[in-house]
């Protein structure tokens, strides 16, 4: 067969392949199966059965034991995503990489080829000897007379038309194999070339060859061949068209177009905000387009927890060199909740030198969390820097126009029955800035009408869905209140219950007071008195002070951790939203 590695519509259907197979055997299988020490390879050419094209996807690991585990726990499985990636026609071959050969005696090839002829010179039965040629290094187009060889180059076509070919034929033969002989599915070959392709004279034992004339059939390579792809996230269904803008997310949406227009230029780019918000999505939009509009090969996706964990794996057994051509001989990277890298120290100095070199050679990197880089408790000021370097974009809670046409579209797809405007527009004032809690309650109403036959109004909603419904709404308390105003400004979690008057304690603890009044039904006692106050003026004095603040646009604070009034509000309030 011809081998067509290093082609893009090669590296697209590897890259096929393995998306299917991981989403059909589960991520914590495929990283533990087909991970590490395991390439993937492709090979096209014609049956020796029929001359049809033929596709065969080509899993190389380093050892026996693991192949034979491979082919008997995920033949199903690797058969098919081999036809979800290469056609119906398509099917699949686990080689083994020898580690180490066995030493062979110094009986050379020649001699044994000699030795032969002179026995059929003296025998009567006019035996036929079979005269191999030895010039260093074998052959790989050898066929006997008379025999089709399956190693021929006979396809002049490119990859996707070999591919178009296989899937119209419909006929699924993959189990013939070459030299005419069947093969079972999922069966592991330790050699790609069978011994049954050569002529009979030539079948010689390794044992007897000489050092120089040892011929050991490795794996095809290529000297600018990539490692694998390190575990990607699938992105089906989540595109920029399927992604609804409104107030709380056309900036971050504008960015991510930006992003997609001049990759080189618009990042690093950041994301940030409460959970439901549309961050994950948007990552996977942009990897999307960077494989189809861009044409990037190598596009990588995935969350911080998995990035920390092929991190760990690789320091106990790869090792770091692996590790770092896997993420950063990549065209881009996108990581999910990088707040989970927070006081991680070895891995937030990895994730650094890797956003280092990608940034230099001009990569795009798109990351999300839930709060801004800058206000990450855990996370180092450079690498803080470096990922605030390009554009940092908030993404709100999701308004009430946008919650409205979310349910619309997921009514339509999820419901039997259609629903009323009316209702999703009420329905939608109900429940909170989470686009999954939206999920939620579209499926309650496609329950509801199979249940009733009809469309629910809004009072069964609110019973059968009244959990769902306040648990999308969580009040912010005097507890929850000092905890994020603590955060924001650097302080001790109690430092704002002290009798300290300084500005950096007092200050703060002024615009904890306005929030508690502001985001619960506190009385002024019960705020002064959490704080440690003498009396409820002081909280009543509170809200004028803050009042006054917003419309003179003082600062709150002091030193590096003061900020204008507006911006710490509205840091408290996103940190009170992802809780």
């Amino acid at each position: 067969m011809s081998s067509t590695q290093g082609s893009i519509e090669t590296q697209e259907a590897i890259e096929r392949f393995a998306e299917a197979l991981h989403q059909r055997i589960g991520a914590d299988r495929y990283r533990l199966w087909f991970t590490h020490g395991v390439g993937f390879d492709l090979e096209v050419g014609e049956s020796p059965d029929d001359g049809k094209p033929t596709v065969v996807v080509v899993i190389r690991t380093s050892g026996p034991f693991a192949a034979q585990r491979m082919g008997n726990s995920f033949a199903t499985e690797l058969r098919a995503a081999a036809m979800i990636a290469c056609g119906e026609r398509a099917r699949y071959r686990i080689d083994v990489e020898e580690a180490e050969q066995p030493a062979p005696k110094k009986r050379t090839r020649a001699a044994k080829v000699a030795a032969e002829e002179k026995a059929s010179t003296k025998s009567s039965g006019g035996r036929r000897s079979t005269a191999r040629q030895t010039s260093g290094r074998a052959s790989s187009g050898r066929a006997s007379s008379g025999r089709p060889s399956a190693g021929r180059r006979g396809s002049a076509n490119s990859l996707a038309s070999l591919l178009a070919q296989s899937t119209a034929t419909g006929d699924d033969k993959s189990g013939g194999s070459r030299g005419g002989r069947g093969r079972s599915r999922g069966r592991v070959e330790h050699d790609p070339i069978a011994a049954s392709e050569l002529p009979e004279g030539d079948q010689f034992d390794d044992e007897e060859m000489d050092d120089e004339e040892v011929v050991v059939s490795t794996p095809r390579s290529s000297k600018s061949k990539l490692p694998p792809l390190p575990e990607s996230q699938p992105t089906g269904g989540r595109t920029l068209e399927s992604f609804i803008t409104g107030p709380c997310n056309e900036f971050a949406f504008s960015a991510a177009m930006m992003a997609v227009a001049t990759p080189s230029v618009a990042t690093p780019l950041f994301l940030h905000g409460p959970t439901g918000t549309g961050k994950s999505h948007l990552l996977a939009a942009l990897a999307n387009e960077f494989r189809t509009r861009r044409r990037m090969r190598r596009v990588v996706l995935l969350t911080a927890e998995q990035f920390t964990n092929d991190f760990v794996v690789s320091v106990g057994s790869t090792g770091l060199p692996a590790f770092r051509r896997r993420y950063r001989d990549v065209d881009a990277l996108l990581i999910d909740d990088v707040h989970f890298l927070a006081a991680k120290t070895a891995t937030l100095r990895e994730a650094l030198y890797t956003v280092e070199t990608l940034a230099s050679a001009g990569k795009p990197l798109v990351f999300s969390a839930n709060l801004p880089p800058s206000d990450i408790r855990g996370l180092t000021g450079e690498v803080a820097g470096r990922m605030a370097s390009g554009l940092v974009c908030p993404l709100a809670a999701i308004d009430q126009q946008t919650r409205f046409q979310l349910l619309q579209r997921m009514v339509a797809t999820r419901c039997v029955l259609g629903c009323d405007n009316a209702l999703l527009e009420e329905v939608s004032e109900l429940i909170g800035g989470d686009a999954r809690a939206a999920g939620g309650i579209a499926n309650l109403i496609g329950m509801l009408q199979r249940m009733f036959r009809r469309e629910p109004t809004i009072d069964e909603i609110r019973r059968y869905g009244g959990d769902l419904l306040r648990s999308t709404q969580v009040a912010p308390t005097l507890r929850s209140i000092e905890k994020a105003v603590c955060e924001t400004f650097g302080l001790e979690g109690d430092g704002l219950r002290s009798k300290a008057q300084t500005r950096r304690v007092s200050e703060p603890r002024t615009l904890a007071m306005y929030l508690a009044r502001q985001h619960t039904g506190s009385a002024f006692t019960e705020i002064a008195k959490h704080f440690n106050r003498r009396s409820h003026s002081n909280a009543i004095s509170a809200i004028t002070k803050v009042e006054t603040w917003l419309s003179s646009g003082k600062p709150i604070g002091a030193g590096d951790g003061a900020m204008s009034a507006q911006d710490a509000i509205a840091r408290v309030e996103s940190r009170l939203r992802v809780g």
